[in-house]
Order: C-alpha cells, then sequence, then structure tokens
C-alpha cells in the first residue's frame, strides 16, 4: 500500500536486495528516535500521547467523540485524526468539542512521529493534555511505527471476528490496552470476548483488554482513568 514502510512488498524488499531492506530498517530507526524525542518533548510540557489502532469502522472516532463528552471541563484533550482522504472524523471529533488537526495520507497506510510532531503545531498543547491519535485505520502498518506514544490502545470490534488477535498478532504485542468495542451488538454476532481475550494473553501476557459500548456507555469509565493514569506513570 505504501512504500514507506515496505507493506506492498510482503518479502520487505521487491527484488530480495539487501539494500532495500537496509534502507526499510534506517527509516525505521530514524522515525524511533523521532518518536523518543517527541514523547521526551511532550512530557516536559506535561502532556501525554495515545496512539489508538484499529480497523476501519471498529469505533475508534465514536468511542473518542464520546471520550471527549466525558471529559468536558476536567482533562484537556486535543485530537490528530489520520486518514487517506477526507475530513469526515475530524468534523465529528470537532462537533464533540475538542481541537483538532486531519491528516490526509494520500496512499500511506499510517502515521509517523513526523507527521503528529507538525500536527501538533496546529492545536493547543497546554500542561495537562492529551494527544489522542486516531491512527489511519488498519492492523498492519501502524503497529510498526511509535508516534511519541505514552500509551498504545488497539481497538477491536465484536463484528470483526473472533481470531483477530491471531491474524494480527503484531498489533497485539505492541499493545498497552486492547478495547473490545461495541459490546451492544454482542447478542447479533458470533464473537466469544474470553476467548479472544485468551488470544491476546497468548501474544502479550497480562494485557490489559477493556470490554465497551459507546451506545450504551458500557467501560468508558475504565477507558477514561486508564488515560488519566497516565500522569502517575514515569517518562
Amino acid at each position: 500500500m505504501c512504500d514507506h514502510c515496505g507493506c506492498g512488498h510482503p518479502d520487505g524488499a521487491q527484488d530480495g536486495s539487501e539494500r532495500m531492506i537496509s534502507i526499510q530498517q534506517d527509516v525505521l530507526a530514524h522515525d524511533r528516535a523521532h518518536a523518543e524525542q517527541l514523547r521526551a518533548r511532550l512530557h516536559q510540557l506535561d502532556a501525554r500521547l495515545v496512539n489508538i489502532v484499529g480497523s476501519p469502522g471498529c469505533g475508534k472516532t465514536e468511542l473518542l467523540a464520546k471520550l471527549i463528552t466525558r471529559w468536558a471541563g476536567e482533562l484537556r484533550c486535543v485530537v490528530v485524526e489520520g486518514d487517506l482522504a477526507t475530513d469526515n472524523d475530524a468534523e465529528r471529533i470537532a462537533a464533540a468539542g475538542a481541537p483538532v488537526h486531519q491528516i490526509q495520507t494520500g496512499t500511506v497506510c499510517h502515521l509517523t512521529a513526523h507527521d503528529v510532531e507538525h500536527a501538533l503545531a496546529h492545536l493547543p498543547i497546554e500542561p495537562r493534555t492529551v494527544v489522542l491519535v486516531e491512527n489511519v485505520g488498519n492492523l498492519v502498518c501502524p503497529s510498526m511505527f511509535d508516534l511519541g506514544e505514552s500509551l498504545r490502545i488497539v481497538c477491536l470490534s465484536v463484528t470483526e471476528g473472533t481470531d483477530k488477535p491471531q491474524k494480527y498478532p503484531v498489533a497485539f504485542r505492541e499493545a498497552s490496552l486492547v478495547i473490545i468495542t461495541k459490546n451492544d451488538l454482542l447478542p447479533h454476532v458470533n464473537f466469544d470476548v474470553d476467548e479472544c481475550i485468551r488470544q491476546i494473553h497468548d501474544i502479550r501476557p497480562a494485557t490489559p483488554c477493556l470490554v465497551t459500548s459507546a451506545w450504551d456507555g458500557t467501560g468508558l469509565e475504565q477507558v477514561a482513568q486508564a488515560i488519566a493514569d497516565l500522569w502517575t506513570e514515569p517518562l
């Protein structure tokens, strides 16, 4: 899908050359260094960044909109939206009451720390601000890139199937918190919550997992608390 992360070439190089693999590794190393600098800078500002990863339609935007409404007057938040095209999600976030900047990536399937840093120049970052980054929708490429986050959330909806952790293990291996969304739809789909969490823990034992519904509010208080707790964690 893009040349940046090499996802267009499953073997990591179009012609199998060591040079192509070396270049890809250099790009990732450069991005990790940039992410570390951004994380340190945000901590100096007493701000925290949350990187939210998940498939298209898994409920990331609705989750953010409900959290923003819940935090009104309590926790400052700004949002960075990543999509290949349109500013539809940014409009939804703005309607919920948060400052937001939309990044249209074109053909690039993930955000980088460099993208986020540029976006933050358009947003007010004050002490005790949480920067919520809704990454481009997929469970593959965003897992490879550190954005300077203090928390990486992977969202998985009950409509996607119980076996998604087994199919996309890297995404769940890198997760700080897994949120199972759209719990209100459980009576209408074939999804085993306990089995899904077991698969997640096979990949990364003890990963916190929360079952939520933005529709009826299930689990949203726990998500909000997990983010608020970032100010009690050391850098």
